[in-house]
C-alpha cells in the first residue's frame, strides 16, 4: 500500500473565478483528506483597468498646479494689494460662502465696499467685461482689479496645442490642415485612387466649412465629398455631422465594419478627450485620424469664431456674446410669460435656463426645449412674429441663440490669446504698478511665465521616487521649492526623461522582462510586412521565398502609405511575376480589406528618397533611436533638444521632418525574441533567430514559434527564468505577464489555490492541468459576408458562368445561414457532384464535414460543403472523397473556385486528397489538444518554477466544451458556481487521459477502423467531436483496446484503461455538490463618494471642508471602505450594530470628523458614548447571520447582504429534468415534447421554492408573498412563457451575487427588486473565515 497517494490537480482560471479539483491518478476520482472533497470555486471580483485611477490622478495634479499657479500669482500681488487691503485675499477667498454662513465668513463686507461692488458689477458684469476695459483703458485702475482680471487669464489661461508664440489666428490655414487630415485619413482607408488629391477640390471643401450656417455648410460639403467621387454617402453623412459638431459614428467615418461597437461622440466640448481610452480601443492606430480631424475641427471654430477681424480679442468676443445672449433671453422670456407653467420651467427652481447656463444640458437639449416651448405660443399675439423669423429663427439654425459665454467650447481657445490680453494689461498698468513688469533670467515677464509655464509631461509628479510610486523625477538641487522661475535649475529633466521612457514601453508578449518594439520600428515594420506576406496567395499559392523578399525591397520599402491592391498587382504585372497567369491575378490573404495592413513607412522616411538620414552617416539603429523618442515624447521641445544633441549632422530642415512625425503605440515582440539565435540548423550548423528562419521558410511566426522542431518555446522559458530568486509566492511573479489586470488577478488566484493545496496534502502533485478563459474583451471578427461575396464577384464576374443569375439571387438574399454562405460560395452548385442547387430548396441539402468528425472537430467553413443527401451517404465514412467526385471536371472547377478567391487553397488540396498520411493524421489529433496562447505557456512556466517535479499540462478549453457535448454533462453558469470546479475537474482527467494513454503509440489502422465505425453506427450526434474525444467512446474503447492492446499492461496483462469507467466516474463526479466556494474579501479604496450633489440638508458628507451640509447640500452616496460592529448608548440604553465605515473617514486624521459622522449617522448626543467592539469586517466576508448564511456587500448606517449559499439540484432530480433546464437556459433541445416540457417547469418551480422554504432562512420571510405572486398552489396555470421567467428570476434571487428577482411581469403591482437585503440591522452574528481554496475555515463570533 502506497504511503502518499498520488494526485493532479485541474485549474479552470477565469477573470473572476478560479475552479480547481485535486484528483487520485489513474482512478478520477476527488481526493479526500481531512474529511473534506479537494475542488471547489475561488470567486472575486473582476480587476479594473488603470485608466480610470489615472485619470482622477491626472485631474487632481492639474488643479493642484492650477492653486500653485495662483499662489505665485498672490506672492506677486501681496505687497501692493496689502497697501489698498490687507484682507483682500481673504474675502475673495470667503465669497463663495453664503451670507449666513457663520463658521466661514470671517471677515464681513462693509457698507462702502457693498456699494463699491455695486457699482462694478453694473460696469462689469462678467470678468470679460473688466478684461475688455483694463485691456483698452491705459489709465490707473484699482489693483484689486488688475489681480481679479489677471487672476482669470491665469485660472484659465486656455490651450496649448499650437506651439508656436507668435501664434496668430488668421495665419491658421484651413487648407493644408484639410491637406493633413485626409493624407492621414487615406493612409489608413484603403482607396483604388492612388492620388485622392487630383479628385477633391480642396479650396472648395474649405470655403464649404468655413459657412456659418449649419444647413450650408452641410449642402456644401456634401456636393465636394460627393463629386469626388472617393466616399460612400454614409461615410460623407459621418464626417459632416463631425465637421457642424454633431455626434458622428466612429465605426462608419473610419470604415470600422470588425467593430460592434455603437459610440457616437461629438468634437463638440470636451467628449472626445474624456472617452479617449475607450475610443482608442476601438479604433486603435485609426485614433490618428479623429486626432487629426479635431485640429481641423478647432482650427474651424477659431476661424468662424473671429471671421478674418485683425481683433481676436477673447474678452470682447465674449462681451459681444454676453449683449446676444441678454437680448435673446428678453425675447424668450417675452414670449414665455403667457404660460406660467412654461416659464416656470424655464425660470424658476432647479430650471431648463440655469442648467443651460451652468453647462449642465448641453446647447442641443436647450435648443430642443426652447423650440418645444416657443411652438407652445402664440408668438403673434405679442407682435413678435417678424423678430423671430429675421433674427431669431436663423439664429437657432445657425447654432448662436443665446450663446453662454462659460462653455466646454472655451477649451478651444490658445493660450496665446490669453497671452496676448495679459501683455496688453501688463503694459497699460505696469507703468503705476513696477512689479508687473518683472522679468525672468531669460528675459520674459514673470507673470507671463506663470501663463506659459507647464510641467513637462515626462515629468510627472513634482515629488521624488522615494515619496510615490507614480513619482520618477530627478532633481539637479535637492531642498528647494520648484517653481516655473527656476523649474530648469532644479529638474534634471534628461535624466527624469530617461526614467520615463523605462516606465513607458510595453513589456514583450513572450519575454516579460524585455522591453517591445515601438509600433513604427523598422524592424518590427519588417517582421509584420514579412508576416503578412506568408499569409497571402496567388490564384490560391502562397508566396514563394524570394518574392516575399523582393516585395519587401522593391515595392513596401519604395511605397509611402498602405500597399493597396492596386499598387500590388501594378508591381507583379510590371514585373512579370506571374507571366501564366497574364493580368488575371487573384489575390487572397490581406489583413485589412482589399489591402495589406502593413507597411515600411518609418524606413522610407528615414532611407527613402528625400528621406531624413539622406546625405548622413546615420545607420538603422539610429533611426530606431529617434523612432523611440518620438513614440514616447509628445513634447517637441525635449525631442528636438535629444535629436540635436545626438545626431548633430541633421540639418534644421531634416530636423523639422522628425519633429511632423507621429508615430505611436508599441508592438508586442521584442528585438530580442525576434533576433536572439537559438535554433541550431543542423545542415549548415549554425544558429538563427526566428526572424532568420521567417526569412529562409514560407513559415510564420506562429508556426515557427511553436514549432518544437525549433524550440523556441525553450529559449522563452530559459530567459524569463533567468535570475529568477523568488522564494515566495507575492503578486510580483505575475506583475511582467502581458495580460490584462482581469487576468492577472485570476493567475495569481490560482498560483495561491495551488500554493495551499500543496501545503495541505503536504507533497506535489504529479501533474497540473490548466485550462484558460479566453480573453472576452477580444472582438471578434463580425465579417459582412453578402460584401465579402459581393467584391469576389464583381472582380470576377468574366469567369462566373452564371454570375446574372447568381448576382439576382444575391442582391434578393440576405445571407443569414451557413447553407446561403455555401450556396453562394460553390456558384450555386453542389461541391461533390457539381449539379445546380436550388436556392428555394437549401433545406433538402446537407452540409458535410470535408475531413470528418470522427476525426477532428473542424467546422470552419474550409471543411464544410454544401452537397446533396446522396453524395454526402456515398462519402460516408471515407477520410477523403471517392474518386468519383475527384474528376477532372470537378478539379478545374474547383481551381477555378481557389483562383477567384471563393475557395482556401487548405480546402482545394482538401478536396482533391487522394490519401492521409499518418503524419496528416497525428497533426489532426495534436492540434485539439495543443493549447498555443502564449499566456497559458506563462503560467505553466511559474508553475514549473515552483513545482519542479510537476508535470504542467495545458489543455484547449474546447476540450472540455466538447466532451460535456458528447456525453450530455450540460453547463449552467446562470444556476449557480459549480461549473468552475466541474471544468477543473475535467480538465485534470482529461489532461491525465492526454499525456498517459492518448499520446502512446497511436495506431493508425486503428484510427481509420473507427472512424469507419463511428460513421457506421448511424449516430451522427455522437460522433462530430473529433478523434481525441471519440476515442473515450465504449466501443471506440474497445475496438482500440482489441486491435491495439493500447490500454493493457503488456507485463502484467492488467487492463489499465477503461472508458466506461472513465466515463461513468465523471458523470457522478459532475452532479456532485460537495464544492468548496471561498470568496476573496476586499476592502475598498478609490472614489469617497458618487460626484452627484445633493441638496441642503443635515445628511451625507461636506462638499468641502467646513462647509456645513445644511447650507451648501452634500455628497450622499459615500462609498464603504469596510464594515464593523459598534456598541453604544443612547438614552441610558446600551445597543449594538454592525456599521459602514466611508473611505473618506479612512484617510481623515481629523478625530473630530471621525467622531461626527458616526454620531450623525447613529443619531446620538454628545453626551452619549460609543466603542467599536469588532475589527473591520471587509466586504464580501461570509456571515452566519441567525442561521442566513449570506455575503456583505453594502454598508451605511444600515448593511446590505446577499445570498452566500450556493443553490444546487439534488443528482436523481437534476438527471431527470437537466433536458428541460437545457432548453430554459441554453436554448438547446428544442425538440423536447411541449407538454413534457410544461410539466417539468412546474416541478422546477415547485423543487426550488420548496428547497427556499426548507434551507434559505435568508429568504424565508418572503416565501408567503411569493407563492402567492407565482400562484404556487395552481402553478400550471402559468403559461410555459411565465414559468420560463419564474424559474429563471428565483434563479437570479438564489444566486451569491446582489442580483434580484424581478416579478413585474406578473403583475405591474409586483416588486423588480424582489429578496433585495438592504437596510439590515445587525447586531449579532458569526464571521466565516475562509482560506483562498476554502480547505480552511474558521468562525469567528461578532457581537455579544
Amino acid at each position: 500500500m502506497e504511503k502518499f497517494k498520488k494526485y493532479n490537480i485541474g485549474l479552470d482560471i477565469g477573470t473572476t473565478s478560479v475552479g480547481w479539483a485535486v484528483v487520485e491518478t489513474e482512478n478520477q476520482k476527488i481526493l479526500r483528506k481531512g474529511n473534506k472533497p479537494l475542488w471547489g470555486i475561488r470567486l472575486f471580483e473582476e480587476a479594473s483597468k488603470a485608466e480610470g485611477r489615472r485619470n482622477f490622478r491626472s485631474t487632481r495634479r492639474r488643479y493642484d498646479r492650477r492653486r500653485q499657479r495662483i499662489s505665485l500669482l498672490q506672492e506677486e500681488f501681496k505687497e501692493e494689494i496689502n497697501k489698498v487691503d490687507s484682507n483682500f485675499y481673504i474675502k475673495l477667498q470667503e465669497s463663495k460662502y453664503v451670507t449666513s454662513d457663520t463658521i466661514n465668513k470671517t471677515i464681513k463686507i462693509t457698507d462702502s465696499e457693498k456699494e463699491k461692488l455695486k457699482k462694478y458689477l453694473k460696469e462689469c458684469p462678467t470678468i470679460y467685461h473688466l478684461r475688455e476695459k483694463l485691456i483698452n483703458n491705459t489709465e490707473k485702475e484699482d489693483i484689486r482689479l488688475v489681480y481679479l482680471a489677471i487672476h482669470h487669464i491665469i485660472k484659465y489661461r486656455g490651450n496649448f496645442l499650437y506651439n508656436s508664440k507668435g501664434f496668430n489666428v488668421n495665419n491658421l490655414n484651413i487648407e493644408e490642415k484639410i491637406k493633413e487630415a485626409f493624407d492621414t485619413y487615406f493612409s489608413y482607408i484603403n482607396t483604388e485612387y492612388d492620388d485622392y488629391s487630383s479628385l477633391l477640390d480642396i479650396k472648395k471643401l474649405s470655403e464649404a466649412l468655413m459657412q456659418q450656417s449649419k444647413k450650408d455648410a452641410r449642402e456644401e460639403i456634401k456636393n465636394v465629398l460627393t463629386e469626388s467621387g472617393l466616399f460612400e454617402n454614409k461615410i460623407v453623412n459621418e464626417f459632416i455631422k463631425m465637421m457642424i459638431g454633431n455626434k458622428f459614428k466612429i465605426t462608419t467615418l473610419l470604415s470600422l465594419e470588425d467593430s460592434d461597437s455603437k459610440l457616437e461622440i461629438s468634437f463638440d466640448g470636451t467628449e472626445f478627450e474624456d472617452k479617449y481610452d475607450e475610443i482608442e480601443s476601438i479604433t486603435l492606430d485609426k485614433i490618428e485620424i479623429l486626432e487629426i480631424m479635431k485640429e481641423l475641427y478647432d482650427t474651424l471654430f477659431l476661424k468662424k469664431l473671429f471671421k478674418g477681424s485683425n481683433e481676436t480679442n477673447i474678452s470682447s468676443l465674449m462681451v459681444k456674446k454676453y449683449n446676444e445672449h441678454k437680448e435673446d433671453l428678453k425675447f424668450l422670456k417675452k414670449i414665455l410669460k403667457s404660460d406660467k407653467e412654461l416659464y416656470k420651467k424655464f425660470f424658476k427652481n432647479d430650471c431648463i435656463y440655469e442648467k443651460y447656463i451652468t453647462n449642465n444640458i448641453t446647447y442641443d437639449e436647450f435648443i430642443k426645449e426652447v423650440n418645444n416651448a416657443i411652438s407652445k405660443v402664440n408668438i403673434a399675439d405679442y407682435n413678435l412674429s417678424n423678430e423671430y423669423v429675421t433674427k431669431i429663427a436663423p439664429k437657432i439654425a445657425n447654432g448662436n441663440f443665446m450663446p453662454r459665454i462659460t462653455s466646454t467650447e472655451n477649451g478651444k481657445y490658445p493660450y496665446q490669446l490669453n497671452k496676448d490680453e495679459l501683455l496688453k494689461i501688463i503694459e497699460n498698468q505696469g507703468k503705476y504698478y513696477p512689479f508687473l513688469l518683472n522679468k525672468t533670467n531669460d528675459g520674459t515677464y514673470k507673470i507671463v511665465k506663470l501663463l506659459e509655464f507647464r510641467i513637462p509631461y515626462f515629468v510627472g509628479p513634482l515629488v521624488n521616487s522615494n515619496q510615490s510610486k507614480f513619482a520618477w523625477m530627478e532633481r539637479n538641487i535637492q531642498n528647494v521649492k520648484i517653481t516655473p522661475y527656476n523649474f530648469d535649475e532644479v529638474i534634471n529633466k534628461e535624466l527624469t526623461a530617461e526614467k520615463f521612457i523605462k516606465r513607458m514601453i510595453s513589456n514583450c508578449t513572450y519575454l516579460l522582462n524585455e522591453p517591445a518594439l515601438p509600433n513604427n520600428s523598422i524592424s518590427y515594420n519588417n517582421f509584420k510586412v514579412l508576416n503578412e506576406l506568408k499569409q497571402i496567395r496567388i490564384n490560391g499559392e502562397l508566396l514563394e521565398i524570394n518574392l516575399q523578399h523582393k516585395l519587401i525591397e522593391e515595392l513596401f520599402k519604395k511605397t509611402n502609405g498602405t500597399i493597396t491592391e492596386k499598387k500590388f498587382k501594378d508591381y507583379l504585372l510590371s514585373n512579370n511575376e506571374f507571366p501564366m497567369h497574364g493580368t488575371e491575378l487573384n489575390i487572397t490573404g490581406y489583413s485589412a480589406d482589399g489591402a495589406f495592413a502593413n507597411n515600411m513607412q518609418s524606413y522610407i522616411d528615414f532611407f527613402g528618397k528625400n528621406g531624413i538620414f539622406g546625405d548622413t552617416s546615420y545607420t538603422i539603429n539610429d533611426a530606431e533611436n529617434i523612432i523611440e523618442w518620438i513614440t514616447i515624447f509628445d513634447d517637441k521641445d525635449i525631442l528636438e533638444q535629444k535629436v540635436r544633441k545626438n545626431y548633430p549632422e541633421l540639418n534644421d530642415s531634416k530636423i523639422k521632418s522628425i519633429l511632423n512625425k507621429k508615430y505611436k503605440g508599441w508592438g508586442s515582440l521584442s528585438f530580442k525574441l525576434l533576433n536572439t539565435k537559438y535554433y541550431i540548423d543542423k545542415k549548415s550548423n549554425t544558429k538563427k533567430s526566428i526572424l532568420d528562419l521567417m526569412y529562409e521558410t514560407k513559415e510564420n511566426f506562429m508556426q515557427i514559434i511553436n514549432n518544437d522542431e525549433y524550440n523556441f518555446q525553450q529559449m522563452i522559458n530559459e530567459i524569463n527564468n533567468t535570475n529568477n530568486d523568488i522564494e515566495k509566492l507575492s503578486y510580483k511573479v505575475v506583475e511582467p505577464l502581458a495580460t490584462s489586470p482581469a487576468n492577472k488577478r485570476g493567475i495569481y488566484q490560482a498560483l495561491k489555490i495551488v500554493d495551499e493545496i500543496v501545503n495541505y496534502i503536504g507533497y506535489e502533485p504529479e501533474s497540473i492541468a490548466i485550462e484558460m478563459a479566453r480573453n472576452e474583451d477580444k472582438k471578434e471578427r463580425k465579417d459582412n459576408k453578402k460584401k465579402y461575396i459581393e467584391n469576389l464577384y464583381k472582380k470576377s464576374k468574366d469567369e462566373i458562368e452564371n454570375y446574372n443569375k447568381l448576382q439576382k439571387e444575391l442582391n434578393q438574399e440576405e445571407i443569414n445561414s451557413q447553407k446561403m454562405f455555401l450556396y453562394f460560395i460553390q456558384e450555386g452548385k453542389c461541391l461533390y457532384s457539381g449539379k445546380p442547387l436550388n436556392i428555394e430548396d437549401l433545406d433538402s441539402y446537407e452540409i458535410d464535414h470535408i475531413i470528418p468528425r470522427t476525426l477532428i472537430k473542424d467546422d470552419s467553413i474550409d471543411n464544410k460543403a454544401l452537397v446533396y443527401r446522396e453524395c454526402n451517404q456515398n462519402k460516408a465514412a471515407s477520410y477523403v472523397l471517392p474518386q468519383e467526385y475527384r474528376n477532372k471536371y470537378n478539379q478545374e472547377w474547383w481551381k477555378h473556385l481557389r483562383k477567384i478567391g471563393l475557395m482556401s487553397a487548405k480546402k482545394y488540396h482538401n478536396l482533391i486528397r487522394k490519401e492521409y498520411s499518418e503524419e496528416d493524421i497525428e497533426g489532426f489529433i495534436n492540434r485539439q489538444l495543443v493549447e498555443t496562447r502564449q499566456i497559458t505557456k506563462h503560467v505553466a512556466n511559474i508553475l514549473n518554477t515552483y513545482y519542479k517535479n510537476t508535470k504542467v499540462i495545458y489543455l484547449k478549453a474546447k476540450l472540455s466544451h466538447d466532451y460535456r457535448d458528447r456525453y450530455d454533462l450540460f453547463k449552467f453558469r446562470e444556476i449557480n458556481d459549480y461549473h468552475h470546479a466541474h471544468d477543473a475537474y475535467l480538465a485534470a482527467v482529461l489532461g491525465e487521459y492526454k499525456e498517459k494513454y492518448l499520446n502512446k503509440d497511436v495506431n493508425f489502422e486503428v484510427v481509420k477502423e473507427l472512424n469507419y465505425m463511428l460513421i457506421n453506427s448511424g449516430n451522427k450526434d455522437k460522433i462530430k467531436y473529433g478523434y481525441v474525444i471519440n476515442s473515450l467512446d465504449e466501443q471506440a474503447h474497445d475496438l482500440i483496446f482489441e486491435l491495439s492492446k493500447k490500454y493493457m499492461n503488456k507485463e502484467t496483462g492488467e487492463v489499465i484503461f477503461n472508458a466506461e469507467e472513465f466515463n461513468k466516474r465523471i458523470e457522478d463526479t459532475l452532479y456532485r455538490n460537495d464544492i468548496l466556494v471561498s470568496k476573496k474579501t476586499e476592502i475598498r479604496t478609490g472614489e469617497f463618494y458618487n460626484q452627484t450633489k445633493n441638496s441642503k440638508g443635515n445628511k451625507g458628507i461636506e462638499l468641502k471642508k467646513n462647509m456645513p451640509t445644511e447650507l451648501y447640500g452634500s455628497y450622499t452616496s459615500l462609498n464603504p471602505a469596510y464594515a464593523i460592529m459598534v456598541k453604544y448608548t443612547k438614552k441610558n440604553k446600551i445597543i449594538q450594530k454592525l456599521i459602514g465605515i466611508p473611505i473618506y473617514l479612512t484617510k481623515q486624521n481629523d478625530e473630530t470628523i471621525k467622531d461626527n459622522y458616526i454620531r450623525n449617522i447613529l443619531n446620538i448626543s454628545m453626551n452619549d458614548s460609543y466603542e467599536f467592539t469588532s475589527k473591520p469586517i471587509p466586504f464580501f466576508s461570509k456571515l452566519n447571520w441567525n442561521g442566513q448564511i449570506c455575503y456583505l456587500v453594502g454598508a451605511s448606517d444600515t448593511v446590505e447582504v446577499c445570498n452566500a449559499q450556493e443553490f444546487n439540484y439534488d443528482k436523481e432530480f437534476f438527471k431527470y429534468h437537466k433536458l428541460a433546464l437545457q432548453k430554459l437556459f441554453n436554448n438547446k433541445n428544442l425538440e423536447i415534447n411541449d407538454n413534457i416540457y410544461s410539466n417539468m417547469l412546474d416541478e422546477i418551480i415547485k423543487y426550488i421554492v420548496d428547497k427556499i422554504e426548507k434551507q434559505y432562512k435568508l429568504f424565508g420571510n418572503l416565501i408567503f408573498e411569493l407563492k402567492i405572486m407565482i400562484n404556487y398552489d395552481n402553478i400550471e396555470s402559468n403559461s410555459v412563457e411565465n414559468k420560463e421567467n419564474i424559474i429563471k428570476q428565483l434563479t437570479k434571487l438564489l444566486n451569491c451575487k446582489s442580483d434580484n428577482a424581478n416579478f413585474k411581469f406578473l403583475n405591474n403591482k409586483f416588486s423588480s427588486a424582489f429578496g433585495k437585503k438592504n437596510g439590515r440591522t445587525i447586531e449579532k452574528f458569526s464571521l466565516i473565515n475562509l482560506s483562498v481554496s476554502g480547505i480552511y475555515q474558521k468562525e469567528t463570533i461578532i457581537g455579544e
